[in-house]
């Protein structure tokens, strides 16, 4: 065999070995994103809703898309990483299953300002929470405060911009008024906060569920291909489900790892309680989440993910002067992408 022959074939065996020795070596998975280089991802959830009483069932088709960009600030000495996570697109469809949508919204259309659904989410449009994330990927602080804030700012000076336009000369006035109906202007933007903090479709829980699609949680140690560890993980299903993952290390190479991660709740786990001013719902689910994570193991940062969920159980709901829940049989099935789109 000549010289070159043997350089070329040396090299060709040592390019096919390092994805293996690589699958091999520990890797000290952290979140590390470069300060100042946005991520902007987009998340879909599809979810139908059944709920049964006596003969008569209803299924409803969920679809949700929303847009966040991760814009890191800057790493503190104890690596705790400060970023901002602002919302860039909401897109929701959401109907009985097999017709035509009766709830559609869309940021990135024209809509009718007086629409209330309309109206909440195009406030949070280039808005952002703060939070602190760990090298390990917890979600430390979720600053949904500031977020609600500047979101009620948005709907305040939207509500003042339609008095201008209908009340004309004398909408200096009412203005005026409605703050004083509140005590003042920063009263009147507390009590619109204190909406959108019981808004149910984009409340503090509904926040973190959605920042924590983005973020990846890491074992405290190294690991290699193979190891298995676990995690708390809350599923984003029609509510808040908390439950425990196991994740595994299926695929390591320098540019990607792979981890699968999977969590079951049991029937006779807590029940879930929401409880509004309106009424309360409790609902006692079990089921299973399974979901394949790819990470960029340089820097922490997601490349992509993929969740299926199938969960069926019972719901309560109780209004709020009705002596007698009604309790219907539930069944969720959904799924969930996100993807790095720059």
């Amino acid at each position: 065999m000549l010289p070159l022959q043997r350089t070329v074939l040396a090299l060709t065996l040592c390019a096919a070995a390092c994805p293996r020795i690589y699958a091999a070596e520990k890797i000290d998975l952290q979140f590390r994103p470069p300060p100042g280089q946005k991520q902007t991802y987009r998340a879909t959830t599809t979810m139908d809703l059944a709920t049964q009483m006596g003969p008569q069932q209803m299924v409803i088709a969920n679809s949700r898309t929303t847009t966040l960009a991760i814009e890191p600030i800057e790493t503190a000495d104890n690596g705790m990483v400060l970023a901002n996570v602002r919302f860039v697109a909401i897109q929701e469809k959401s109907g009985m299953k097999g017709a035509e949508p009766g709830l559609v919204y869309d940021s990135t259309k024209p809509t009718d300002s007086s629409d209330p659904l309309a109206s909440h989410y195009s406030a949070f449009i280039g808005e952002c929470c703060p939070v602190k994330i760990s090298r390990k990927g917890e979600i430390v602080e979720l600053g949904t405060d500031s977020l609600f804030l500047a979101v009620a700012r948005n709907i305040m000076e939207r509500e003042d911009d339609m008095m201008r336009q209908r009340l004309k000369e004398r909408a200096s006035n009412a203005i005026l008024q409605t703050d004083q109906r509140f005590g003042s202007r920063e009263g009147r933007r507390q009590a619109l906060k204190k909406q959108i903090e019981a808004f149910p479709l984009m409340n503090a829980d509904r926040i973190r569920g959605l920042v924590g699609e983005l973020i990846v949680r890491f074992p405290d140690v190294p690991v290699q291909q193979g190891d298995s560890w676990q995690i708390p993980l809350t599923v984003a299903a029609n509510t808040p489900l908390a439950m425990t993952g196991a994740c595994t290390l299926t695929a390591a190479a320098r540019e990607k790892c792979t981890i699968q991660i999977t969590a079951e709740r049991a029937m006779d786990d807590p029940p879930i309680v929401s409880a509004t001013p309106s009424g309360k719902t409790t609902a006692k689910l079990g089921g299973t989440c399974t979901a394949t994570v790819n990470v960029d193991p340089a820097t922490g940062l997601l490349l992509d993910r993929k969740t299926q969920m199938e969960f069926s159980g019972e719901t309560q709901m109780r209004a709020a002067q009705q002596s007698e829940p009604m309790t219907m049989k539930t069944t969720m099935e959904g799924t969930t992408t996100v993807e790095r789109i720059d």
